[in-house]
């Protein structure tokens, strides 16, 4: 679920779009848009690792920062590992009361394009592009991403009060999937 959809799309491993595959974009701190709730996750928690192969840093979530006032909505997710392809990062968001529906933004670091912002509507829908802005710095991606998009979608409630979760999907260089998630895997 969630980030795993990514994962038929994140098929390499090369650059970003950028000379320096550890920076990319203009990188947004949280705590700039608004007050900050913070979750932490231990390293080396992945599940999915190939029988016999070893564990590879790469998407193994070990912090989330959100933020969210005036109309915009920040999510900074910091890696164990340099933020580098294949990986697709993920918020989900539910409603405070319910368990649906479910949103999620994702953050895809793919090969040889940047990265980019997309939203799922709802579980089953398509993700589609989402204006915003992406940055990375060494091991965090950040994304910073207006109201207005979800409000399209019939989202705006969810935007203004929702629950989160942070989920990681990334392919490894022996061709395996590794996921994570934060602040527990449901």
């Amino acid at each position: 679920m969630g980030g795993a959809a990514a994962l038929g799309v994140v098929v390499t491993l090369a650059g970003c779009g950028s000379d320096n595959a550890n920076r990319y974009g203009t990188f947004t701190d949280c705590a700039k848009i608004g007050p900050v709730a913070t979750v932490h996750d231990p390293a080396g928690d992945q599940r999915g690792r190939l029988a016999g192969k070893p564990a590879q840093p790469q998407g193994d979530l070990v912090r989330l920062r959100v933020a969210r006032r005036g109309g915009k909505l920040c999510a900074e997710f910091r890696a164990a590992a340099p933020i580098k392809p294949s990986v697709a990062y993920v918020l989900a968001m539910r409603p405070r009361d319910a368990e649906t529906p479910i949103a999620q933004l994702e953050l895809t670091v793919l090969a040889a394009q940047n990265p980019g912002a997309l939203l799922q509507a709802r579980a089953g829908d398509a993700f589609r592009k989402l204006g915003g802005s992406v940055g990375i710095r060494d091991d965090r991606i950040s994304v910073l991403v207006d109201r207005a998009p979800f409000a399209a979608q019939g989202l705006g409630a969810l935007f203004d009060a929702f629950r989160y979760q942070g989920r990681a999907a990334a392919v490894t260089t022996d061709g395996g999937r590794q996921t994570d998630c934060l602040p527990a895997c449901r």
